[in-house]
């Protein structure tokens, strides 16, 4: 089961601060605009303007880990796209059959840490926006937005952090994961229709016939 309560260390928590800068920041980080997580069932494309922190990544076939941020802010390059500054992070793992549901109101019980603003369910995804908890990055605003959503066989947990005082902590926010969990399933769908029909198309080898002298 995904853990709730799973958070960042210390030392990625100090380094997510400077993905909030609204200029380039130190820059110079390797980065990716697709990756595909949890043994390919978890395809993940950020929205215009966000890019996937390549050395956050990590992939296993059952989950993964990803951190998105401005692209902007992770290269040090101040071109392309301009978006608000944000901290996205997406943990993967497989779903069990005793899983919550992401149901916003199963959610928000588990949650169990800060204090929930608002509460967004669809069928396929649980968003609160929450305020407080230990783990709010620094320079982040203490407002951020939690998600929760299933993927074929696998549970996607999702936070977005933006600065502080600033739009990402509101609606704007909740757009972007909802632009971002829609792509996910969409994209992962697609890839699952991929998988299948190449597995369906390769031939099965007949059994070794025995001879006899």
């Amino acid at each position: 089961m995904l853990s709730l309560r799973a958070g960042f260390g210390l030392s990625l928590i100090l380094a997510l601060a400077g993905c909030l800068q609204t200029t380039g920041g130190s820059g110079g980080a390797p980065v990716l605009r697709q990756a595909a997580l949890a043994g390919g069932s978890v395809v993940v494309t950020p929205p215009p303007g966000y890019c996937i922190d390549a050395n956050s990544l990590s992939d296993r076939p059952s989950g993964g880990f990803a951190l998105i941020g401005s692209c902007a802010t992770l290269t040090g390059e101040a071109t392309g796209v301009f978006v608000e500054p944000a901290i996205i992070t997406l943990s993967v793992s497989p779903a069990q059959a005793d899983d919550m549901s992401i149901d916003s109101r199963a959610f928000q019980t588990a949650l169990d840490r800060g204090r929930v603003i608002k509460a967004v369910s669809r069928d396929d995804l649980s968003l609160l926006q929450v305020e407080g908890g230990a783990r709010v990055p620094p320079s982040a605003d203490e407002r951020h937005w939690r998600g929760l959503m299933r993927v074929g066989g696998q549970v996607v947990g999702l936070a977005l952090y933006g600065a502080a005082e600033g739009p990402m902590s509101g609606d704007q926010g909740m757009r972007l994961l909802i632009e971002l969990a829609d792509a996910i399933q969409t994209q992962s769908a697609a890839a699952a229709q991929t998988a299948a029909r190449a597995a369906a198309a390769t031939p099965v080898a007949a059994p070794a016939q025995a001879t006899t002298e």
